[in-house]
């Protein structure tokens, strides 16, 4: 009997020994995961500009569009302003990337939240002048953008490429208008206005006309050299209705032509000419009329008295 006590109270002695061991380790591997555990660090905030295509290429006139990520890594968001430096010639502008139901606004300052899956985008817009067509060749652009001192820039190109050449011609009267009032036996002027509409020269420019037959018409020029592109030239045509031109409408079919390296150009006029009586035929009328009239009164009272 003696013997089992001393055998319970070794075993209970061992029991005791082994769970304030394996609290000691437990509390002992707790500080040891404590003073491993490495602290946190700050982000480091970082900005990058990223486009898959920063070189575009195009025809002289034509507008190029460029896309551009911004990554930004930081620990809040930040509002970032853009700086644009367009080339001489050239209007910039900068958007968001969006869907097709958002206004299309120009944007100076975006507010971009950090570590996003997805990075924000903007299109930038790269447009000639009006007016301006651009000589081909390269022409490059700094875009830039900025939070403070946390700042990143892109360089974007537009190539332009040699403008195909074409040749077209404008003709049309300086006022619009197609029909016009004349006076038969007087000289009747007409301004016109030719233009080189394409992008080649024009040279040997001559007009024409198909009009009734006697009647006058001769053009101030009636030839022109040359015709650089975007060029105007104003012309005058005298028109000149026979004395005895019946009062009423008439067609008169004008055209000017001009050589281009390839073709002979032609552009044509309709006009409606109305012939209007004269004052002096008009007041003889009515003095004739006023005659007649005179006369057949004091016939018919004299036949009356008989």
């Amino acid at each position: 009997m003696k013997r089992f006590s001393r055998v319970h109270y070794l075993l209970c002695l061992v029991s005791l020994v082994g769970i304030i061991g394996v609290l000691a380790g437990g509390h002992l591997a707790l500080a040891a995961d404590e003073e491993e555990a490495p602290p946190e660090e700050p982000v480091v905030e970082n900005l990058e500009l990223v486009s898959r295509f920063p070189v575009k290429q195009g025809e002289s006139g034509s507008s190029f569009e460029f896309e551009v990520d911004l990554n930004y890594q930081g620990n809040e968001p930040k509002v970032f302003e853009f700086t644009l430096n367009p080339p001489e010639g050239w209007d910039m502008a900068v958007r968001r990337y969006f869907s097709s139901d958002e206004p299309q606004a120009t944007i100076l300052a975006m507010t971009i939240e950090p570590d996003l899956a997805y990075a924000e985008s903007v299109i930038i817009t790269l447009s000639p002048l009006p007016g301006n067509q651009p000589e081909p060749g390269e022409y490059p652009v700094i875009f830039e953008a900025a939070s403070g001192s946390l700042k990143d820039s892109i360089e974007l190109k537009a190539v332009v490429t040699e403008l195909p050449l074409t040749y077209e011609l404008g003709f049309a009267t300086i006022s619009g208008r197609l029909d016009f009032p004349v006076d038969p036996g007087e000289d009747n002027l007409i301004s016109l206005k030719v233009t080189n509409s394409g992008v080649g020269d024009l040279t040997n420019l001559s007009f024409t006309s198909v009009k009734s037959e006697g009647w006058g018409v001769t053009f101030s020029p009636n030839r022109i050299e040359s015709l650089k592109p975007g060029q105007s030239i104003e012309a005058e045509m005298k028109m000149t209705p026979p004395r005895n031109t019946i009062a009423g409408d008439y067609r008169i079919l004008i055209r000017v032509g001009a050589d281009s390296p390839t073709m002979r150009l032609q552009e044509e006029v309709d006009l409606r000419v109305r012939v209007q009586t004269p004052t002096v035929w008009g007041a003889a009328g009515i003095v004739i009329v006023a005659a007649v009239i005179v006369a057949l009164a004091v016939m018919f009272r004299r036949l009356g008295r008989r």
